[in-house]
């Protein structure tokens, strides 16, 4: 993929005279009435819809949300599959009416089912179809919940030796070696190694990335960094929140299929000021330019598609940042699965590389049916191999997972799904991945750092789920950092009418 410079435009919101640009607006901008201030938000996810609805709500009218692909909702899809809504994206919100912003909005819609997330009878199997007795899960899961939450250095790691946990697989694989030698003995302590590594595997399921690039700060100095309370999920689909935040648009200003090649955020109005230039010709110009371009794309073309250039620092800490992929997969039956999954399974896999010959499929972490479903089947993949995965020949998917469930229920009679739904946001030109993490060369400076609007009276700002230390990598984190940076706007026009 490359990036393609815009030809042929059309310009919006100028008069072409003389083949030079005119502004139609008065050279300074905080004179105008707000409901003539042109703001121009460059993506239709939750971060893009929330800073538009903001706006628009506060007098800005001259609000556009240019979304590249032909729908809206960023990472937030939901698809109807056999009896069930299918979330390819975010899929459940914590239950935290104090500090959730997007929690509080789905409660305030009357007549949207909402349900919280049932405790799931977990089942784990090893590669031969052995059980495992539910009460050592359940202390594992206990310990691990207390390394995840409680997170506590040994004075030798205080002291000097911090380099030696310098990301999250190497803190969870020697927490987790002190633990088995001080709990467990002979063959339990083997299988117990296999449980904590299934959910380590499990958090890395979250980020769709190895937990090697991860920065111990994910988990240290984010307070979402793992949640471990109760969550809720919709059964009719978590996109039903959109509904709340595009109300105020009409579809001249929700712009689908306009894919940005070129932001100009800093041009003298003498010589046509601010503008967005799409790749199909269009171009609008602007008073303020809200970005909520993914962290994957900014990766890409962030040192191409702006003009002027961004500042080094905003490059190196785009750059520093890290962007995982992960992995959704869902399988319809043709008749009701209660017959023969029961429970949902956690397969062990053999640290002393037993089944190797399993090697993608050993990446799964859980096989369970979706809550008030009888046809359709989740699997959660973690570990590695995120973008592989996704690639895979939906056939031979379908296939090795059938081959797992077999074995893991030492039934031979478990039937292929008819369909295969599968989520591919590596693939996706407009993502280029799901979800940011901290890498272990980033910090939260770096968070920081992205979130800094450039230029004067706020020219161009940044929004989305990485430029937020409170709810970064979270939905909630993107609706709050679009009404973050609405606000900004709101504020400096605020303070000129009060002059």
């Amino acid at each position: 993929m490359r990036y393609i410079r815009c030809v042929g435009r059309k310009l919006h919101g100028t008069n072409l005279a003389n083949n030079t640009f005119k502004t139609t607006y008065p050279t300074n901008i905080l004179s105008k009435p707000r409901n003539e201030v042109a703001v121009v938000v460059i993506g239709a996810g939750l971060a893009g819809l929330s800073a538009a609805n903001h706006l628009i709500k506060n007098g800005f009218k001259q609000t556009i949300v240019l979304e590249a692909t032909d729908r809206y909702g960023g990472r937030i899809i939901s698809k109807q599959f056999g009896d069930a809504y299918c979330e390819l994206g975010a899929k459940f919100v914590p239950i935290n009416a104090k500090d959730d912003t997007v929690y509080n909005i789905l409660q305030s819609m009357r007549g949207l089912p909402k349900k919280v997330i049932p405790n799931k009878d977990k089942l784990y199997v090893n590669a031969f179809g052995e059980k495992v007795d539910r009460k050592l899960p359940e202390l594992i899961d206990r310990l691990y919940k207390r390394l995840c939450s409680h997170i506590q250095f040994d004075e030798k790691y205080r002291t000097g030796a911090m380099d030696d946990l310098n990301n999250l697989h190497t803190y969870f694989q020697a927490e987790k070696s002190r633990l088995l030698t001080s709990v467990f003995n002979g063959e339990e302590r083997k299988t117990a190694n296999e449980i904590f590594n299934s959910l380590i595997k499990e958090f890395g399921s979250l980020l769709g990335c190895s937990l090697e690039y991860v920065n111990i700060e994910h988990i240290t100095k984010l307070k979402n960094g793992v949640n471990l309370g109760n969550y809720i999920y919709i059964p009719t689909g978590l996109d039903n929140i959109l509904s709340v935040l595009t109300k105020n648009l009409c579809n001249t200003q929700l712009r689908i299929g306009k894919p940005v090649g070129e932001i100009n955020w800093y041009i003298p109005p003498e010589i046509g000021g601010k503008r967005v230039a799409c790749l199909d010709g269009d171009v609008f110009r602007a008073d303020h330019i809200i970005c909520t371009v993914p962290l994957g794309v900014l990766k890409i073309f962030s040192e191409n598609m702006f003009r002027p250039s961004l500042p080094s620092n905003k490059i190196n800490s785009i750059k520093k940042l890290g962007f995982g992929s992960p992995v959704k997969i869902y399988f319809e039956y043709e008749g009701n699965i209660d017959s023969w999954l029961k429970s949902s399974l956690r397969p062990l896999w053999q640290a002393d590389g037993t089944n190797s010959d399993m090697t993608w499929t050993k990446q799964v972490v859980e096989i369970s049916k979706l809550p008030k479903s009888n046809r359709v089947v989740e699997v959660i993949i973690g570990g590695e191999f995120y973008e592989k995965i996704e690639k895979l020949p939906d056939m031979e998917v379908l296939t090795e997972i059938t081959n797992l469930l077999r074995t893991l229920l030492k039934n031979q009679n478990v039937p292929y799904p008819t369909t295969i739904l599968r989520s591919n946001w590596s693939s996706l030109a407009c993502y280029l991945g799901g979800r940011p993490y901290f890498s272990t060369g980033s910090t939260i400076n770096d968070v920081l750092t992205l979130a800094e609007p450039v230029g004067p009276l706020s020219s161009l700002l940044f929004a989305g789920d990485a430029t937020i230390v409170e709810g970064f990598g979270t939905v909630d984190g993107a609706h709050k950092s679009g009404i973050r940076e609405a606000q900004r706007i709101i504020d400096h026009y605020n303070k000129h009418e009060a002059v």
